[in-house]
């Protein structure tokens, strides 16, 4: 029998060699670390159902973007709303200031603190659909277009509660959402106020709602790819 003789491995080779193993091992363990920290594996419904609510908040941001590019043009334009200060009913909640503050929060924060900001925007989506045509005038076109925002906002809520389920964290029944009371002002029979009302209604809304996008986002970046 003849013994085949393997060629030397040279020192830089091996360890090279030794490191690139190090690099694979260390970021096999982090992912898995990562994951273990929201208490699901790979194969758990989480992450579909995740992705499915990244999918539904992008389509709503879609659709709100152009809803509010339509309502600047024809109703803003001109009346320098964009100068005046905005106050969200949101903006009570407790929540990062910016993204770099949310890359490091936690995902149950973010996932709790997504379904705060939808659960908020319930009832004021309710009345952006049932006012834009008595107080705006406008078209079933664009009253179907405010009816499927508000309802993509409830189907993303219910998913979120699913998925903080699944996540192993506590799910309370009493959401910690803001009140909204700016109905009066969306029927105001004064027009500057009705308008900056529907304005300022568009503008928190299409800010919640990229955030809410961001949030869950960042829970799917941190615990896949750790680099965020």
């Amino acid at each position: 029998m003849h013994h085949q003789h393997l060629a030397p491995v040279h020192p830089f080779e091996r360890t090279l060699l030794v490191l690139l193993v190090s690099m694979v091992q260390g970021e096999n363990v982090t992912s898995a670390m990562n994951v273990k920290m929201l208490n699901v594996s790979y194969n758990s419904p989480f992450w579909d159902m995740l992705d499915q609510a990244i999918k539904l908040t992008q389509d709503m941001n879609g659709r709100i973007s152009k809803l509010s590019t339509h309502f600047n043009g024809f109703y803003a334009k001109g009346r320098g709303f964009h100068n005046r200060i905005i106050r969200c009913h949101t903006s009570s909640l407790s929540r990062p200031e910016n993204k770099e503050q949310a890359q490091n929060t936690g995902s149950e924060v973010l996932l709790k603190l997504a379904r705060s900001l939808l659960q908020a925007w319930v009832n004021p989506l309710h009345h952006l659909w049932a006012e834009m045509g008595d107080k705006l005038g406008y078209t079933p076109y664009h009253l179907t277009k405010a009816l499927e925002i508000k309802s993509i906002n409830k189907k993303v809520l219910e998913a979120m509660k699913k998925i903080i389920r699944e996540a192993k964290f506590a799910l309370e029944e009493n959401v910690n959402a803001p009140v909204w009371s700016e109905l009066a002002s969306l029927q105001s029979t004064n027009r500057d106020t009705r308008y900056f009302a529907f304005y300022t209604l568009f503008r928190c809304l299409g800010s919640d709602s990229r955030d809410v996008e961001m949030y869950l986002k960042l829970v799917k970046c941190q615990k896949v790819q750790s680099n965020c």
